[in-house]
């Protein structure tokens, strides 16, 4: 009977040992970026400040073409000026969700676009890219493609960022919008 405890307390030590070394070899569980930014924003921005940007970046990107192609891209980019008092970012099932203001993108999460109405009002095609700390969001239109990124400052704040190009534009339309969680 003294060999049969003597197999079981090795047999034991041994079956402790492997779950402990399997434990300490195992990389810790991280959050996705999902997970990390889901929650409600309201935007903590300075609006002055923000709108000069954006229209700074706005005639910036409409300065080569004539006075009625101007007055037509200022009319297709006004949306740009209507700053989202709120973001939520939320998963559902298998699909990403970013809500800004009143409109809603949901696209699935594994990449795939999605057609539907753009923020512009025009007709799109969505996906998102998950990454290590940030959402990626595309809208690709008929003419000009929608680069929004979604991460955290140092501040622990949310920062939007967008970066939107199409070919009849001298350059980007670029600028970043802050909001803070309402969990703060």
């Amino acid at each position: 009977m003294r060999s049969g405890r003597l197999v079981f307390g090795v047999w034991l030590a041994l079956g402790a040992a492997s779950v402990s070394s399997q434990s300490l070899d195992a990389p810790p569980t991280a959050l996705s970026a999902l997970e990390l930014l889901s929650g409600k924003y309201h935007y903590v921005g300075n609006p002055e400040k923000d709108h000069a940007a954006i229209q700074k970046s706005i005639e910036a990107a409409v300065s080569s073409l004539g006075w009625l192609g101007r007055r037509i891209a200022a009319n297709r980019l006004a949306n740009h000026k209507d700053l989202p008092q709120r973001i939520e970012i939320s998963q559902l099932g298998n699909r990403v969700s970013i809500v800004m203001g009143k409109y809603s993108a949901v696209a699935p999460i594994d990449g795939a676009e999605r057609e539907l109405v753009g923020p512009n009002g025009r007709d799109s095609k969505l996906h998102y890219e998950i990454r290590q700390d940030t959402i990626v969001q595309y809208f690709v239109f008929e003419h000009a493609k929608r680069k929004s990124t979604y991460s955290f400052d140092d501040e622990g704040r949310l920062v939007m960022t967008v970066y939107m190009t199409s070919e009849k534009l001298a350059s980007p339309i670029e600028y970043a919008l802050v909001y803070a969680s309402d969990r703060d």
